[in-house]
Order: C-alpha cells, then sequence, then structure tokens
C-alpha cells in the first residue's frame, strides 16, 4: 500500500464501510472519522516500537538559555524529521531528560539518536503497514459501526500483527553489545539492570 489513501480504505473495508476517493478531501461520515485516526494511529504506533525504518540521527544546537537547576544544558528536539521519541544521546552516558520539546543534560554536545514521524507511507516496513491497517480499524469500528465486539476483534488483530512486525524489526542489525552484557550479568548475578524512568524516556537521574 503506497498511500495514505488505499491503507485508510484497507482499513475501511476490515469494519464493512464504503471506501473513500482520497482521504484528504473525501466530505463523506467514514471519510471524515478515518481521516480524524489516521494521523493519531500512525504516530502512536511510530512511537510504540523502535522501528528501523523510523529510526533518525541529528546533531542537536544548544539553546542559548539552559534550564534552571538540575541539568546544565538545554536542546530543542529534532522537527524535520519530527521527533516522537528520543532513544539515546550517542557515545554518552551522561543522565538526561525529556520535558515538553526540550532535551536537559549535562553534556555539552548531543549527537541523538530518535523515531522520526515517518508521514509517506511507501517508507513503512510492509509488517508495520499491515498492523497498522487493523490498529487503524479497531479505532474507527465504534464510531462508524457502533460496534464494540467488532472493535475488540479488530485490536486483537492489530495486537497480534504488531507483535509479528516487531520480531521481525528486532532481527535487523547487530544486537546491542552494552545490553547484551547487562543481560548477562543479570543472569549471573554480577549486577542489576540499570534503572529505567517510568516514562521510557532518558535516563534515571540519582539525586
Amino acid at each position: 500500500m503506497n498511500s495514505k489513501t488505499e491503507i485508510a480504505n484497507a482499513a475501511l473495508i476490515e469494519v464493512g464501510a464504503s471506501v473513500i476517493t482520497d482521504l484528504d478531501s473525501d466530505t463523506t461520515t467514514q471519510g471524515d472519522v478515518v481521516r480524524r485516526w489516521y494521523t493519531h494511529t500512525r504516530d502512536a504506533m511510530l512511537r510504540h516500537y523502535t522501528w528501523n525504518f523510523a529510526l533518525a540521527r541529528q546533531s542537536l544546537s544548544q539553546d542559548v538559555t539552559g534550564p534552571d537547576f538540575e541539568f546544565t544544558y538545554s536542546y530543542s528536539l529534532p522537527t524535520n524529521p519530527y521527533c516522537l521519541r528520543a532513544l539515546e544521546m550517542y557515545n554518552s552516558t551522561s543522565e538526561w531528560k525529556v520535558e515538553g520539546r526540550k532535551l536537559l543534560t549535562d553534556d555539552a554536545t548531543v549527537n541523538l539518536k530518535y523515531i522520526s514521524r515517518v508521514s509517506n507511507p511507501v517508507e513503512f516496513d510492509d509488517l508495520f503497514t499491515d498492523a497498522f491497517v487493523f490498529k487503524l480499524a479497531a479505532n474507527i469500528a465504534i464510531p462508524i459501526k457502533r460496534d464494540n465486539a467488532l472493535a475488540a476483534k479488530l485490536l486483537e488483530t492489530a495486537e497480534f500483527k504488531l507483535q509479528t512486525a516487531r520480531t521481525h524489526d528486532s532481527q535487523e542489525g547487530t544486537f546491542n553489545v552494552m545490553r547484551n552484557n547487562v543481560l548477562v550479568g543479570v543472569r549471573g548475578g554480577l549486577n542489576k539492570p540499570p534503572s529505567i524512568p517510568v516514562s521510557g524516556v532518558g535516563t534515571a537521574r540519582n539525586d
């Protein structure tokens, strides 16, 4: 599926609704509903996991004014491509935190790896698209069909397809050495895994 409209129509078919001609301009009820849910569902799924096709890297420019306390420097998160979730400050062991659209840290330079907003469906992984169709269908099933059972069934299918997509995506590339060493240490009783903030963004700060 190489367009937003094709993905939207696949979702509409799953809920038993009529297809549309163009997602951006359709004026029907189903067109309005699927348009309202399309971007939200896509971005939520992109943010949900470290998809290889959505990974981006960027050296950030330091803000003129830093935070009032706790950290030394402030950096604006990337907008081109737009940062949906900050993952890692490359080659740094410093503590950091995301607040709003700012990354706070004591590092004077930041090379950020992050999940970007991928808006062109051509760039989607096919398995991601497959899961996206069913997640979108689950989100529009109630407003279009008023069918809770159908929405639940579509969501269950979406979760299964999402897990499949994540499994295959994780098999591409070299396993992270640092994570591997941590896991080995834990199994051997040598150390504990690093604490992770509840938000899953940034690293834990011990004050």
